[in-house]
């Protein structure tokens, strides 16, 4: 039986060189896609969208990881979210993966930082996928170490630069 989702999940995904551009182009069209961006790191592309249930990104991530240059994909789905108001219109954003000790109280102090444009509770290798921004890019790297690596149950973080232009 599905489980119900709550706002944005998020899907990484690693393609065969030369295909981040074309993949960003196909994913763009989709309709449960929200948004689709270069990201750098472990993967290629971070996808935001918009899944009712577990068997609607399944069936996503399913199509998604049968096209021939992916080679690899991690999802995270939403099973709690936290958006800001505020709209982004900063030069650097970035997704943040955070694992933590306490993911409630983690996601509540996250809400503090004012960088922080989403917060995502999800399962799997990491407990929370935020989206941060910051301008100058200075800023960002700044936010991320002495803001989000020093809250008090944060046991890791893995930053994924985005680049939404690309």
């Amino acid at each position: 039986m599905p489980s119900e989702l709550f706002g944005t999940s998020v899907i990484f995904v690693k393609v065969a060189p030369g295909y981040v551009e074309r993949m960003l182009t196909t994913l763009r069209a989709k309709p449960h896609v929200a948004k689709a961006e270069a990201v750098f790191g472990r993967h290629d592309i971070a996808i935001a969208g918009g899944f009712r249930n577990t068997d609607e990104l399944r069936a996503f991530a399913s199509e998604v990881q049968a096209w021939d240059h992916v080679r690899g994909l991690r999802s995270y789905p939403a099973l709690q979210d936290w958006t800001s108001s505020k709209k982004d219109g900063h030069a650097s954003n970035a997704y943040l993966l955070i694992r933590s000790t306490d993911t409630q109280k983690t996601m509540s102090a996250l809400k503090n930082v004012p960088e922080i444009q989403e917060i995502i509770g999800t399962t799997g290798d990491e407990d929370i996928v935020a989206r941060i921004s910051a301008d100058p890019r200075e800023n960002l790297l700044e936010s991320v170490v002495t803001k989000v690596q020093g809250m008090p149950g944060v046991l890791s973080t893995e930053t994924l630069p985005a680049f939404s232009k690309y």
